[in-house]
């Protein structure tokens, strides 16, 4: 559909650019906008690696960090005569957002997950009873993701009959029964 579209545009004989609007690189806003999100992923980052998971926390240090760098970025790249770097911070500033993210969430689950997550009231006292512990923890599947890594085992298989109760089969005046068997493929402690 594109290709029809661009064949059916008319088509200048001679084409016209000039040279010189190649080289004029207009910076605003790149540089405002790529140290406002530079700003506000340093304060997503900064609290959450340092263990200050509020929420309070996790909303204004970004804004603040994003008003800092926009501001920042406006007087430093985006000032007639200063569009160097402009484009090069906004890359950096866009390809950041999802490191950013992630790190903080890596954060904020971990130390809830310390705070909230039951400790074993087992005992467990050799290499062995550990590996036995981790593996019934995660599951019953052929695969299993425990939290020390990836182990495969005995699946846990399961039949059943089951006899529906449906108006349809009361009508017919038969009950018909079900064989159903299940087996658990992967299972674990995430």
């Amino acid at each position: 559909m594109a290709a029809t579209t661009l064949s059916l545009l008319p088509r200048s004989t001679e084409a016209q650019v000039d040279p010189a609007a190649f080289g004029d690189v207009q910076a605003t806003p790149k540089g405002a906008i790529g140290l406002g999100l530079v700003g506000a992923e340093l304060g997503l980052i900064i609290p959450s690696v340092s263990g200050l998971n509020e929420v309070w926390a996790l909303t204004v240090f970004p804004v603040v960090g994003a008003a800092g760098g926009a501001l920042a970025g406006y007087f430093a790249l985006d000032k007639p005569g200063r569009e160097k770097g402009s484009v090069a911070v906004l890359v950096v500033g866009i390809a950041g957002v999802l490191p950013a993210v992630l790190v903080t969430v890596k954060g904020v689950r971990k130390e809830r997950q310390e705070r909230w997550e039951p400790t074993p009231q087992i005992q467990i006292r050799s290499e062995k009873e550990q590996q036995a512990f981790e593996l019934a923890e995660a599951g019953s599947g052929l695969m299993r993701r425990t939290r020390s890594g990836v182990r495969a085992s005995m699946p846990d298989v399961s039949v059943s009959l089951r006899t529906p109760e449906t108006d349809e089969t009361l009508r017919l005046g038969g009950l018909r029964q079900r064989r159903e068997v299940r087996l658990s493929l992967f299972s674990g402690v995430f």
